[in-house]
């Protein structure tokens, strides 16, 4: 078995095998799996590998028997994926790539799995990522609703904020590092609304077409919850999103607004020194 660097040529064959791998998780339970489409999948992958980032698979001759990719930022690490194909399970090569992957120097480690994965979370908690916060998953046509804590709705910002300076203060408030470099993935995917409070800036969103909403970030539980409201009433239809348990302002619209808890929750690992985020709702399991 040989490790080595992800290639562009490879990302296909990882997509078959990430709904293989994902597929013998969920329908032993009778639940559907997770399948974003090729394009989906390869953009994030792609992403993390642009990004500066570690992706490597796991070969036997010319099949590819499992694949792991993470990504930094500043000290914050974060295990975007680790699948392995599987009739090749249980036989060391998640361990393996994990070890390939992990990196020196971070201070801070996360990463999101599904909490019907106990062999997994095993793993990670071993390694120091033990769950800390459920991750989740609602969707459905939002309704009318009380808002949140009866706090105004925010209004959507006419400013032009874009500068590093500023998304990355926001940033620092719900994630606890700089995400420069992800702002400009995401802006070329989804709309980005910018949302004020009193005329000062205090959070952004962003809707993609398909109805996923995501990453909503405030400064504050105010703030993230009125943002979440502004997208919710701008939509015409169904929606996604993803929402950490310790957001709790996020977790309470989103039921006050009638949509539904998917029964497969994801968890949130986190190293000792990385806290539970509260004023966010996230983008999905692989790029946080």
């Amino acid at each position: 078995m040989e490790l080595r660097p992800t290639t562009v040529e490879d990302l296909p064959a990882l997509h078959a095998l990430f709904l293989a791998s994902i597929a013998g998780v969920y329908l032993p339970h009778r639940f559907e799996p997770p399948a974003p489409p090729l394009a989906v999948f390869a953009s994030q992958q792609r992403h993390i590998i642009d990004s500066g980032g570690r992706s490597l698979v796991a070969a036997d001759g010319d099949s590819l028997m499992g694949f792991a990719s993470a990504w930094s930022r500043g000290d914050d690490w974060f295990l975007a994926s680790l699948f392995v194909a599987p009739a090749a399970q249980q036989g060391g090569i998640g361990q393996a790539l994990l070890n390939a992957v992990w990196g020196d120097g971070h201070a801070r480690r996360r990463t999101i799995t599904d909490a019907i994965q106990p062999v997994s979370n095993a793993l990670y908690a071993r390694r120091g990522l033990v769950p800390a916060t459920p991750v989740l998953s609602f969707s459905g046509t939002p309704c009318a609703g009380k808002p949140w804590g009866g706090a105004a709705p925010l209004a959507a910002s006419r400013h032009v904020i874009d500068s590093p300076r500023e998304m990355a203060r926001l940033d620092a408030a719900a994630y606890g590092f700089d995400r420069q470099v992800d702002h400009a993935y995401w802006s070329g995917l989804a709309r980005r609304t910018i949302w004020a409070r009193d005329a000062s800036v205090v959070a952004y969103s962003y809707a993609f077409p398909q109805g996923h909403i995501g990453r909503v970030v405030g400064l504050d539980a105010e703030a993230a919850a009125g943002a979440l409201e502004g997208e919710l009433a701008q939509a015409t239809g169904p929606v996604v999103v993803r929402i950490p348990g310790s957001s709790r302002s996020l977790v309470e619209l989103a039921l006050r607004r009638g949509l539904r808890l998917s029964p497969t929750p994801g968890l949130l690992l986190l190293s000792a020194g990385a806290e539970p985020p509260t004023t966010l709702a996230l983008s999905g399991f692989t790029l946080y």
